[in-house]
């Protein structure tokens, strides 16, 4: 058990505690929670239930779009899902996003090895919720890529080892894998995705390219 869970009671807690500080727009459901930092339902509905008396997180509710065909047409249809987000008002959030984020658990060796034991990569370039870490504050707007892969690797490939961080981060994060030829096309386009994330701060782990 790391000292951040032995402060707060549990691994579960702390993850739910990222997930909700790096998400703060989302509404999340109990099994939405689970399938993303890969704990128990149960587990998730308890610790949910005690953030939410907490006042860390509160309930409320999404619509989301349902499409639904028959008889060769499409109906699109608003279901409503509750579940819970983060309270804006909640007094410790700055102390909270400091104090987790900062210690957040982010293996770089960790992930460098494993791309570099998966074929010919060319470039893996890091930003988003990484770079958290290089500006020294909190962003994770989730609106920008937060690991961009360039090179010979199976999407199938590298989505495990995707699902694994975002357990260990609490967050899903938005990735690409690209292979050369496509990098080269959507850079000389000018791709907004690329842009925004070798534009902003942003980390190599790997760079063959000769990127700045």
């Amino acid at each position: 058990m790391t000292t951040l869970e032995k402060l707060f009671g549990s691994g579960t807690r702390v993850k739910l505690l990222r997930l909700f500080l790096l998400s703060p727009e989302k509404v999340f459901t109990s099994l939405e929670a689970a399938k993303v930092i890969k704990a128990s339902p149960e587990a998730v509905s308890g610790e949910m239930r005690s953030l939410t008396s907490l006042g860390f997180i509160k309930k409320t509710a999404r619509r989301d779009r349902i499409e639904v065909k028959r008889r060769n047409k499409i109906r699109i249809f608003k279901k409503k899902v509750e579940g819970r987000q983060l309270s804006s008002t909640f007094p410790l959030i700055l102390a909270l996003r400091n104090l987790l984020i900062t210690a957040r658990p982010i293996s770089r060796e960790k992930m460098t090895q494993f791309f570099r034991s998966r074929g010919k990569i060319k470039l893996v370039a890091l930003g988003g919720v990484f770079s958290d870490d290089l500006q020294g504050g909190f962003r994770g707007d989730g609106t920008k890529l937060d690991i961009l892969v360039v090179g010979d690797l199976k999407k199938g490939q590298a989505e495990h080892f995707i699902r694994e961080l975002e357990s260990e981060i609490g967050k899903e994060l938005n990735w690409a894998v690209l292979s050369s030829l496509e990098f080269d096309h959507r850079i000389s386009m000018h791709d907004k995705l690329l842009r925004d994330l070798l534009d902003f701060p942003h980390e190599f782990l790997i760079n063959k390219l000769g990127l700045d």
